[in-house]
């Protein structure tokens, strides 16, 4: 008598199709569903979840233990982007950035609780770290970026926006310290000054988009710095600095990008004799 054997999904090459080619196709919350089947699931998916290059949970709503799993497997990361991710705290987050020491690019934009200790392991093991976006988070220290400047060394693109509790010479030091930096976002920060232009004039010479719409502090001396000594600027965002005239940004119309048009001029009146 013949037995034919019934054939189900488990019997392909778990790493080389199923992990590989099959569970690529499935949002997070399929992965986590499909992980809750059998303890077979359980182990593809976190044998996919170790796999994992990059991790994007922007503005996603997750419970703890959702987290934890990641926190858990994950140890191949090259990008994780959190931004907005409320409900992260410090104890969540840290272990995972201890097992992810290649992470090239990291984004905790918006994550208002956590503390500038979860930098930590980042800044003294995350060699290769050339994206940090930190937008608004309050939290930032003097000393986290000083910090940085000390240990770090590849930054190339960056976002301190509306971090206002950084000083101004944390930033020149930053500055300074990274002088390949491309993308420089400081808008928001009332606290740079021309002195800050000025160093970017000075060290900054591969940089090519910088924000500093809202920094009302800057004026028409250290724009002209930048359109004198920034060769390779391709876009300046200058919204919101009062201070800032047409007198400084024709120097640069039709080279850079500018978030400004010109003011045109106001007509000479014409009196006809009648």
């Amino acid at each position: 008598m013949n037995m034919k054997r019934n054939t189900h999904v488990f019997d392909l090459y778990w790493e080389d199709i199923l992990v590989a080619k099959v569970i690529p196709f499935l949002t997070i919350r399929e992965c986590f569903n499909f992980r809750c089947v059998s303890r077979t699931c359980l182990q593809i998916i976190d044998m996919y979840f170790a796999k994992l290059k990059s991790l994007k949970l922007m503005n996603k709503g997750f419970s703890p233990h959702t987290f934890n799993v990641f926190a858990n497997t994950c140890t191949r990361l090259n990008l994780l982007n959190l931004s907005r991710c409320q409900c992260i705290s410090d104890n969540a987050l840290i272990p995972m950035l201890r097992k992810n020491h290649d992470i090239e690019s990291l984004n905790l934009s918006q994550c208002k609780n956590l503390s500038a200790k979860c930098l930590q392991p980042v800044i003294l093991h995350c060699n290769n770290l050339r994206i940090l976006k930190l937008a608004r988070c309050s939290w930032l220290t003097t000393g986290a970026i000083e910090a940085l400047a000390l240990h770090q060394s590849k930054l190339e693109d960056v976002d301190l926006a509306f971090c206002v509790a950084i000083s101004e010479n944390c930033i020149l030091i930053f500055i300074k310290k990274f002088q390949q930096i491309k993308t420089l976002n400081l808008e928001g920060n009332k606290q740079v000054t021309d002195k800050c232009l000025y160093t970017i004039s000075k060290y900054s010479k591969s940089l090519k988009l910088l924000n500093l719409g809202g920094c009302c502090e800057v004026t028409d001396k250290g724009v002209r710095a930048l359109a004198l000594h920034c060769p390779n600027l391709e876009g300046l965002l200058i919204r919101g600095c009062t201070k800032v005239t047409e007198n400084s940004l024709r120097l640069m119309r039709n080279k850079v990008h500018l978030d400004r048009r010109p003011v045109d001029p106001v007509p000479v009146p014409i009196y006809v004799q009648i």
